[in-house]
């Protein structure tokens, strides 16, 4: 029995020496067979059924590893580690390669200096590369970078036009489906930059002609309240206040035009403190000069005339409908005064006229104000005498008795205000600095 194990080892040994002899020749045989220099594969094997004509299977590698070690020089003209070509003459479901998985991905695609994968075509409405997923939570196309730095020009995906077509064409078709959604955790969801030096927009919102009457941009509350909106008819809807930026409205009437609903206001303009003096409204010139300002303490200030239309007797109404007024005129004063007129009695001679003690109240009482008399009688003439605060006499020069009725008018100072006799203000210019703050409780 000794004997036997001991030969049936030896025999063991022998034989796994002849292996290890034989394989390098046998594995350079086979590679020498499978090595050839021709414009046709080395290799092929055709199946006329439905099966594979390769396949490959591997427990822990890779199934199928394909290289190439060719120079390209260019996309068209480089070749492939790995190619499959659709050569079917009809439809259009088959692919040239087609990856599948259960839980991973069905094509992968890495490299360490250029793309990790090019879908490139030549077809006409036809995609480089298309994406396709139906499960409604999925992603037809996905693309995410891992990089740990901000703004160094990378992204997820890059949609590159070229010089000539668009950079991203977004297409949704289904009710209520948006063509693009972006949604960011800490930073802006959408930044639009434009070239250095393009005249173009940052960012386009263009109806077609024939659309009926829609927002171009609508921003909405968490809830769904509108907060701000556009529409194709140049009507611009705010739900707040205009913060931070002049608005520049052009248009064939060159008018912004702000419109409120029933028991709203159409405009509000604050100021940035209470009743400050700062100005909530410019009104500039081509060149910047200053034309027209208001402040928060409702004083106006403009360098031409203030025009008011009022009403007429003929000529305004046409049609049941009013479409003339009549140019009227402010006019201008050297001091900011309030006036006040009536008509009284005088009685042998002499008349006390009282003070309204509603324009009593808007007066300086501390400042003497003028009173023109007119008669509207015979007499030798009318002079003021004894004012104060609450009224002033009018008397009848040289003693004079007359009972005659008179008109007068009272020009007084504003109580509260202490502005200068034509004081000299300065012009200034819309590039100077003036930033908007939102008033308080908006």
């Amino acid at each position: 029995m000794e004997k036997i194990k001991l030969f049936s080892g030896a025999v063991g040994v022998v034989a796994i020496a002849c292996a290890v002899f034989f394989v390098p020749p046998a594995r350079a045989a086979i590679e020498g067979a499978m090595s050839c220099a021709l414009l046709t594969p080395c290799l092929e094997w055709d199946n006329s059924s439905s099966g594979d004509a390769i396949k490959g299977v591997s427990t822990k590698g890779n199934a199928l590893h394909g290289q190439t070690k060719f120079k390209s020089a260019g996309k068209t003209a480089g070749k492939a580690g790995v190619f499959g070509e659709d050569l079917s003459t009809s439809g259009n479901l088959n692919a040239g390669v087609l990856g599948s998985s259960t839980s991973g991905a069905g094509v992968i695609g890495t490299s360490t200096s250029l793309n990790g994968m090019e879908g490139l075509t030549s077809g006409a409405g036809t995609s480089g590369v298309y994406g396709q997923n139906s499960n409604a939570s999925g992603f037809g196309l996905a693309g995410r970078n891992t990089g740990t730095t901000f703004n160094q020009s990378g992204s997820g995906v890059l949609a590159d036009g070229g010089s000539h077509d668009d950079g991203l064409h977004a297409v949704a078709t289904g009710s209520g489906a948006t063509a693009i959604f972006a949604a960011a955790q800490n930073g802006p969801s959408i930044v639009v930059s434009q070239g250095a030096n393009s005249s173009q927009p940052e960012l386009l919102l263009q109806s077609p002609g024939t659309a009926v009457s829609h927002d171009l941009m609508d921003a909405k509350t968490p809830v769904g309240d509108d907060i701000f909106a556009i529409t194709n008819t140049a009507e611009v809807f705010s739900a707040g206040n205009f913060i931070g930026f002049p608005i520049v409205s052009g248009g064939v009437a060159g008018t912004f035009i702000a419109k409120g609903e029933s028991g709203n206001e159409a405009l509000d303009l604050f100021g940035d403190n209470i009743a400050s003096g700062d100005d909530v409204l410019d009104i500039m010139d081509d060149s910047g000069d200053l034309e027209t300002r208001v402040t928060d303490t409702g004083d106006i200030w403009t360098v031409g005339l203030i025009h008011t239309g009022g009403s007429c007797g003929s000529g305004c109404v046409v049609g049941g409908k009013r479409v003339r007024s009549v140019g009227e005129y402010t006019p201008s004063e050297a001091e900011p005064t309030i006036e006040d007129n009536g008509e009284a009695q005088l009685v042998s001679g002499r008349a006390y006229v009282a003070l309204d003690p509603k324009f009593a109240n808007v007066i300086d009482t501390t400042s003497a104000y003028l009173v023109t008399v007119t008669p509207e009688g015979d007499c030798d003439g009318l002079y003021v005498t004894n004012r104060t605060p609450s009224g002033f006499i009018v008397r009848e020069i040289h003693d004079g008795r007359s009972n005659v009725g008179f008109a007068y008018r009272i020009v007084a100072k504003k109580y509260g205000v202490h502005a200068g006799r034509l004081p000299m203000v300065d012009v200034r210019r819309a590039a100077r600095p003036h930033v908007l703050e939102r008033h308080r409780g908006q």
